[in-house]
């Protein structure tokens, strides 16, 4: 691991910058969404498969490119996506029919982006492993998707003006290819001395966990509700007499509603509280979310939907970023980070799938989105209660993480090297040391480990 601190603050940039290029190609959805309905002259609940489809294979990729990260590393998965997607949005370019643009911007498009995003989501966790200022680390990085939503809806609609569709998309393959070049920067954390002195032991005890179950659907509610918004709103605006650059500033809104919240979180999390913090706010904000929704029933003035649009980008920040992190290592282990957040992404893409098209049947057939609003309502709000459930019957867990003291013949000195082994916190318990002469030990650590306290002399070790 790099021990140069900036260094790690340039990896938080560029997971960023990352999380801005797939939320501003994959979130601004809606507004491609108005744009093919106006090209292709096709219904609404088909059309929606556009927005749906492209952010549930961003997310479900999230389970197969967190086993690539593991066989290939980060750089060739970050690379390999930023090509992906860059193809997936040329053939955008030339695609004459929806099936087409459905294979190509929602399939194939949407699994590039997931590659990148898995990296830029997995990469500052490890990078701040035990870190003080974790969270808000992870925060500032997961701020990139507010400012790709909040940066991009008014580009994508002045490139739609201005070259049409086609040219639209060949702009965006030009951005997506730029994964290649940031991906560079996801430079491998195991050094010599890592991958001698630390071990990580992940589990899959929490797929016995009810309250794993109970999460994750809380978290597809809350993708589900989400989706519909972000796929519907330019097209609500619309219905009601607002133009379509002002429906695109909504989506602004929501992004910079996004970045500010997601920074606020961090800072709170990192102040720690508390270890419940993360899924009260998490209870607090899915629930802001539906009941800010219903106040669009009441009215169709264009201040009410500015003043919606910044409380729907605050409810879904909590849907990523610090707070799914802190909720999962709290109640399913840190090790299990991994594997937890590769299955919270699918769960949450699944819920994204189904969202948006549903919307789109319901306003055909009911001729008006006063039923699809009441539907968000009700998802969202059932997601902070199914969060709620968790924080009551599900009991918190203490992550055990091995740690290898390598023994002097292997590293030559009789000291740790704290600049290859990070900080970190350890369950409140110690094990015994394994036996034996020609081999390294593993000692559980029973509280958090300082720099000061990284020279350890493992031949103390051994007597204790």
């Amino acid at each position: 691991m790099p021990s140069c601190v900036s260094y790690r603050w340039i990896v938080v940039l560029a997971a960023m910058t990352v999380r801005a290029i797939v939320y501003g190609i994959t979130y601004t959805s809606g507004i491609v969404y108005v744009i093919v309905l106006r090209k292709f002259q096709t219904g609404k609940a088909e059309t929606s498969w556009i927005s749906s489809i492209v952010t549930t294979v961003m997310f479900a990729s999230g389970l197969p490119s967190g086993r690539l990260l593991k066989t290939f590393g980060w750089r060739i998965i970050a690379i390999s996506g930023g090509l992906i997607a860059g193809v997936g949005l040329f053939l955008s370019s030339l695609s004459t029919q929806l099936t087409y643009l459905i294979l190509s911007y929602g399939f194939v498009t949407g699994f590039g982006c997931g590659m990148a995003y898995m990296v830029a989501t997995v990469a500052v966790p490890v990078y701040f492993l035990g870190h003080p200022r974790q969270k808000i680390a992870i925060a500032f990085a997961s701020c990139g998707t507010g400012v790709g939503t909040f940066v991009f809806s008014p580009i994508i609609q002045q490139l739609d003006s201005a070259y049409g569709s086609k040219g639209l998309f060949l702009v965006l393959a030009g951005v997506a290819l730029q994964f290649c070049s940031i991906g560079l920067i996801f430079r491998p954390v195991s050094s010599k001395n890592n991958e001698k002195c630390e071990k990580f032991v992940a589990t899959w005890h929490f797929l016995k966990n009810p309250g794993f179950y109970v999460t994750h659907f809380g978290f597809f509610l809350a993708g589900f509700g989400d989706s519909v918004i972000y796929g519907h709103l330019g097209e609500y605006a619309e219905t009601l007499g607002i133009s379509t650059d002002k429906g695109a500033y909504l989506y602004s809104i929501i992004g910079i509603s996004v970045m500010i919240v997601k920074l606020l979180q961090g800072a709170a999390l990192d102040a720690k509280v508390s270890t419940s913090l993360p899924i009260k706010l998490g209870m607090i904000f899915f629930l802001v979310g539906g009941v800010s929704t219903s106040f669009l029933l009441f009215s169709d003035e264009y201040f009410v939907l500015i003043i919606y649009a910044a409380v729907f980008g605050a409810s879904t920040a909590a849907t990523g970023g610090a707070i799914v992190v802190g909720i999962l290592e709290t109640y399913y282990g840190h090790e299990n980070l991994e594997l937890t957040l590769g299955m919270n992404l699918a769960f949450f893409g699944v819920g994204n799938l189904l969202g948006a098209p549903l919307a789109g049947s319901l306003f055909e057939v009911q001729d008006s989105y006063t039923p699809v609003m009441i539907m968000v309502c009700v998802t969202k709000i059932t997601s902070s209660f199914l969060l709620l459930l968790v924080y009551i019957f599900s009991p918190q867990v203490h992550s055990v993480l091995q740690i290898k003291i390598c023994s002097p013949e292997e590293e030559g000195s009789e000291k740790l090297n704290k600049e290859g082994f990070p900080n970190m916190c350890m369950e409140n318990e110690k094990t015994p040391l394994l036996q034996g002469e020609n081999h390294s030990d593993f000692f559980n650590v029973a509280k958090e480990i300082t720099d000061s306290e990284l020279e350890l002399d493992t031949s103390t070790l051994r007597g204790s």
